[in-house]
């Protein structure tokens, strides 16, 4: 259907059962767009996105000729690819619909103001209805995807996402900083719940990548350039001791980076004793003998643990995050150890054994009497450290009594931080990151793997402080959305970019310093040289376009034209005729 045929749009406003109208008079809405200009026709359903919504759209195409579509209903963050889809399978181009988000921005931040949000969703279906009218069909793009995958990092979340990828038959470049592969994991004594060692477990991942025919690792290395595009991406690789570097085509890449514990200097005499120690540390000192005092050998007998140590301590050095393992992970240790010692105590602001099945190794721990005490918020406990007797005295919430306790060793859980060079690696990936340092997704419940950056993923702790068993399945995930992409031989690209009017450029370039995503380059090979950008790597943010000095750079999809229009229909609505305002 020809895009200078006369408009015929269809308006669907949804209830979204109580969410929209529970607030919006949806009724009256749907109403008030029936006489809009080039509406032919408009109505009210309860689930527009339900099987029985989608058939309506294209049901009513068909019946009325219809050559736009607008839906009013939730967020095109979660519905427009739906949307899309339903009115492509209708026989019309993708870029011929139209969503109002009716949901987040009228009903639930209007819920005390019935009346007002109503007149807010009129406002925002007219405005919506003039740009439909205005709309423009775009081809639909794709390029190709060069089948190999980059994977940075290579502890037991990389190690498990390279062998997921080359199990399935991709090539797979692993590339790990350290001399070796495993990671934190590899330092650990034992891991719940299985109770195997983290060497072992390491080991035998290292042994199948190392044997693996598609997978090709770069230890004592990193990843120092990045450029390119979904599918076409070329990153650059430099080994730390030679400086050599080597230059690989891939398709896809995997951030797996890992993290960094916390070295709790200043806290609870860290600083004053080797018998303080994290309990990172503790398990690189744990062996199947007696735990010995690093101090001066002799054999430990009493043990005090501190849970949240740089935790949950905005005031501190910003570590407002849950760590999210400690609780289980010493509840786990105090277990064991209790096994072996004479006493065990734990000093908690709270208990989240966080996991599946995790409160029962909390109930484990209690069960050999290991001894829980709670302790203020905003009274720690106090560490004295003199003549190599170590004290500890606190105030237990659940008596109110003040507490003292002269241990052998003290353990601290500290926290999960992100790891070294992690900024580094954010702005050689164009990553965002969340305030407390890790790698923010491209949603956090649509889109938790992916990224802004389309075609790398992110996986484990590099994302957010967790176990483990989570990081596993991290990785399984981030190498599925890997092997998808790259099994398709091509991916489908957005239409939605900025777009260089290439008469009007005057090479100024404004509009390259400000992309945020490395976008647009000069094109020194026309003359005069010119703005060009890269449409597989623009978000169509619009950026460059307000930046621009010289008009020259127009948004597909978002032209000037169609917004003047929406401003006009808000500003002006007594005077809409077809065709846009008097």
């Amino acid at each position: 259907m020809s895009d200078d045929a006369e408009p015929r749009i269809g308006v669907f406003v949804c209830h979204c059962g109580h969410n929209i109208a529970g607030t919006v008079d949806v009724v009256s809405v749907a109403e008030m767009a029936q006489d809009l200009p080039y509406v032919v026709y408009s109505t009210d359903d309860m689930f527009m996105c339900a099987d029985s919504g989608q058939q309506l759209i294209k049901d009513k195409v068909a019946e009325h000729n219809l050559n736009r579509v607008v839906v009013a209903s939730c967020s095109p963050r979660m519905h427009e690819p739906t949307f899309r889809r339903v009115v492509e399978e209708a026989g019309l181009n993708r870029y011929l619909f139209e969503q109002v988000n009716l949901r987040e921005h009228v009903s639930w931040c209007h819920m005390r103001e019935p009346e007002a949000a109503t007149e807010k969703a009129k406002d925002l279906v007219r405005m919506s209805v003039a740009r439909a009218a205005k709309l423009e069909s775009l081809p639909i793009k794709s390029v190709s995807v060069t089948p190999r995958t980059l994977v940075v990092g290579g502890g037991v979340t990389g190690m498990h996402t390279a062998l997921d990828i080359a199990d399935r038959g991709f090539d797979v470049v692993l590339v790990e900083r350290e001399p070796d592969l495993g990671g934190h994991v590899k330092k650990w004594h034992s891991l719940y719940p299985t109770g195997r060692s983290g060497e072992e477990i390491v080991d035998e991942l290292s042994e199948r990548i190392l044997k693996h025919k598609r997978i090709k690792v770069y230890t004592n290395s990193e990843v120092v350039g990045f450029d390119g595009y979904i599918g076409n991406f070329e990153v650059t690789i430099k080994n730390k001791d030679t400086n050599k570097e080597e230059k690989l085509d891939i398709g896809t890449a995997v951030i797996a980076t890992g993290f960094k514990s916390f070295k709790p200097e200043g806290y609870y005499g860290y600083d004053w004793s080797p018998d303080i120690v994290t309990l990172a540390e503790l398990e690189e000192m744990k062996t199947d003998g007696d735990l010995k005092r690093p101090s001066d050998g002799r054999p430990v007998k009493k043990i005090a643990m501190i849970g949240c140590v740089g935790s949950r301590e905005p005031d501190t050095k910003g570590h407002e995050h849950c760590s999210r393992y400690c609780c289980t992970a010493v509840a786990n240790t105090a277990s064991q150890l209790r096994d072996e010692l004479d006493e065990v105590v734990i000093l908690y602001q709270d208990i989240r054994t966080y996991g599946k099945n995790h409160e029962e190794i909390h109930r484990q721990s209690r069960g050999k009497h290991v001894i829980y005490s709670k302790f203020p918020t905003d009274e720690k406990p106090v560490v004295h450290y003199k003549d190599g007797q170590i004290t500890i005295t606190w105030t237990d919430v659940l008596s109110g009594d003040r507490l003292e306790f002269f241990p052998d060793m003290v353990v601290l859980a500290s926290a999960m931080l992100p790891a070294e060079g992690t900024q580094e690696v954010a702005k050689l990936f164009s990553l965002t990151r969340s305030p407390d340092g890790f790698f923010n997704p491209e949603h956090i419940k649509l889109a938790p793997l992916t990224t802004h950056t389309a075609g790398v993923m992110i996986a484990g702790t590099a994302q957010a402080a967790k176990g483990a068993s989570e990081s596993i399945v991290d990785a399984s995930g981030a190498a599925a959305k890997a092997v998808a992409l790259m099994a398709r031989g091509e991916v489908e690209i957005e239409s939605t970019v900025s777009h260089v009017i290439e008469d009007l450029c005057s090479s100024c370039h404004t509009c390259v310093s400000a992309c945020p995503y490395g976008a647009i380059a000069i094109d020194q090979t026309k003359e005069p040289a010119v703005a060009k950008v890269t449409e597989a790597k623009c978000h169509g943010c619009g950026t460059c376009a307000a930046a621009c000095p010289s008009g020259a750079i127009i948004m597909r999809h978002s032209t000037d034209e169609q917004i003047l229009t929406m401003v006009e229909a808000y500003l002006c609505p007594e005077q809409l005729v077809e065709g846009g305002a008097k």
